[in-house]
C-alpha cells in the first residue's frame, strides 16, 4: 500500500511546469490547455498542503519547499518511465495457438493468409491441424476450432462466420456443352461424400428435377474442385473456395443458381471470459477475411 501517494496527472503537471518555467509550455508538452495544468497544480498543492509556486507576473518561481520535492518526483517519474519503457521494448514471450479448422477452409483459403498473421503477430506460434470431427475442449486441446453445421453447436463458445452460400461450377468446356439447367443431368454430379443430400436441396431451391444417377463422390470440397477444373463433372462448391479459380477461369459459373445450403460455418472457442489474448488476436485477425462472404 501507498497511502501518500498524489495523483499521477497532477505530479506529472507540476514536474512539466517546474522543468519549463511555465504553465503554457507545460500545457504544450503535455497537449492540454493553460488551464487544466494550472489545475492539476492546484489540486497537487491542496493534496500535499503547501504552495508549490509563487505566482509572479508571467514568471513562475518554485517555493523553497518545492525545490527537493520537484528533484525527488523527476527522479520517481523518470524510475517509473524507464521500468515501463524495459518492459514493453522486450522481445515478448513467444506462444503458442493451437487451431483445428476444417479442411475444406485450410488447403487453399486459409494457408495462403496466415503469412500476413505472422508477420503481424511474430510471438504467436501457429499449430495448425485439420479435422471435421464434433469438438469437445475438454478432450480435445484446441484453442480455436471452426466447423460448418447445420445448428449452432453446444458446449462452448460460438461465434458464427458465415452462411454456406454454394454456387455452381464446371470448367469452361463443360459449360459449352449445356444450354439450360436441365442439362444437369446430363453431367456427372460431382458430391460431397459426407453431405449426399445437397444435389437434391439444390435441385428443390432453384426448381430442377435431379434425375441422373451419374454421380462421383469425393471427401473434400478441395477434391471436388479440383475435380471440376478437370472436367471430371460439375460440383456445388462454396464461392468462397473457388474465387481464385473462378478468377483465374479455371472454373466458371454456367447459370446463376446460387443456393444457400442448410450448413453454416463456425468459430469455436472453450467456455472462458473473458478470451485469452492470443486468441482474441487471431479471431480479431481473421473476422475480416470473412467479410466478403457474410
Amino acid at each position: 500500500m501507498y497511502p501518500n501517494l498524489p495523483p499521477l496527472n497532477a505530479m506529472r503537471a507540476f514536474e512539466s511546469a517546474a522543468r519549463n518555467v511555465s504553465f503554457t509550455l507545460a500545457a504544450k508538452e503535455l497537449f492540454v490547455t493553460h488551464g487544466a495544468v494550472s489545475k492539476q497544480v492546484k489540486i497537487l498543492e491542496q493534496y500535499l498542503g503547501v504552495n508549490l509556486f509563487i505566482r509572479q507576473h508571467r514568471k513562475l518561481v518554485l517555493t523553497e519547499e518545492a525545490k527537493p520535492y520537484l528533484i525527488k518526483i523527476q527522479s520517481a517519474l523518470q524510475t517509473i518511465n524507464g521500468a515501463t519503457q524495459e518492459l514493453i521494448s522486450q522481445p515478448q514471450l513467444a506462444q503458442r495457438i493451437a487451431i483445428n479448422v476444417l479442411p475444406s477452409l485450410t488447403i487453399s483459403w486459409l494457408i495462403p493468409s496466415l503469412e500476413g498473421f505472422k508477420i503481424s503477430n511474430p510471438n504467436l506460434f501457429v499449430d495448425l491441424s485439420i479435422g471435421d470431427f464434433a469438438i469437445d475442449f475438454s478432450q480435445h486441446h484446441y484453442d480455436i476450432a471452426i466447423r460448418s453445421a447445420t445448428k449452432k453447436p453446444l458446449g462452448c463458445n460460438v461465434l458464427k462466420l458465415m452462411d454456406e452460400d454454394l454456387c455452381l461450377v464446371c470448367s469452361p468446356q463443360l459449360a459449352k456443352q449445356m444450354t439450360s439447367l436441365q442439362d444437369i443431368n446430363k453431367m456427372t454430379l460431382l458430391e460431397h461424400t459426407s453431405r449426399p443430400g445437397l444435389w437434391r436441396f439444390w435441385g428443390d431451391d432453384i426448381g430442377v428435377a435431379i434425375t441422373t444417377d451419374n454421380k462421383f463422390g469425393m471427401e473434400h470440397f478441395y477434391m471436388l474442385s479440383q475435380a471440376a477444373v478437370s472436367s471430371m463433372g460439375v460440383a456445388l462448391i462454396p464461392r468462397f473456395f473457388v474465387s481464385q479459380q473462378l478468377a483465374d477461369g479455371s472454373l466458371v459459373i454456367p447459370f446463376s443458381a446460387g443456393f444457400v445450403s442448410p450448413y453454416s460455418y463456425y468459430l469455436l472457442t472453450p467456455t472462458a471470459s473473458p478470451l485469452p489474448l492470443k486468441v482474441q488476436t487471431f479471431i480479431d485477425w481473421l473476422l475480416p477475411l470473412f467479410t466478403p462472404y457474410r
